[in-house]
């Protein structure tokens, strides 16, 4: 293939993906309640990973649930099978988490955003940070 061939393909098809995103905007994700005292989970949807994931639990926490920007989230769900949704994945999250998430949260640091660990947790605040990173497409 040509390179002017390539070219005209990659401007193309930037130019499309920026149409499609100006035409449909940001796309919220289905976040739907889980059975148990502020236990929730996310449902992947567009412009999916980790940060998305986090952002949309803390929309959820902070707008559904009603809690403060300092309540922390946990992981109660790893990325998996959407327990809420068929033919989808998602990640369960809680407010009030449970004794044994708790103890899981005593090892479930690091530097990255995780949400394949159980008791991983961030505050609500800092989940609302990578609200606005997120990538579309």
């Amino acid at each position: 293939m040509s390179k002017r061939f390539l070219l005209a393909t990659f401007f193309i098809g930037s130019f499309v993906a920026g149409a499609a995103t100006a035409q449909f905007g940001y796309v919220p994700w289905r976040v739907n309640a889980l059975p148990g005292n502020g236990n929730f989970e996310v449902v992947e949807g567009p412009g999916a990973g980790n940060q998305r994931y986090w952002c949309e639990a803390a929309k959820f926490a902070r707008d559904r649930l009603r809690v403060r920007g300092n309540t922390r989230m946990y992981i109660i769900n790893p990325e998996g099978r959407s327990q809420t949704q068929a033919n989808s994945y998602g990640v369960g999250f809680t407010v009030d988490p449970s004794p044994e998430v708790l103890e899981a949260a005593n090892s479930a640091g690091g530097y990255s955003v995780s949400i394949t660990k159980i008791g991983y947790n961030l505050s609500v605040s800092h989940s609302q940070s990578f609200c606005g990173a997120n990538v579309l497409f």
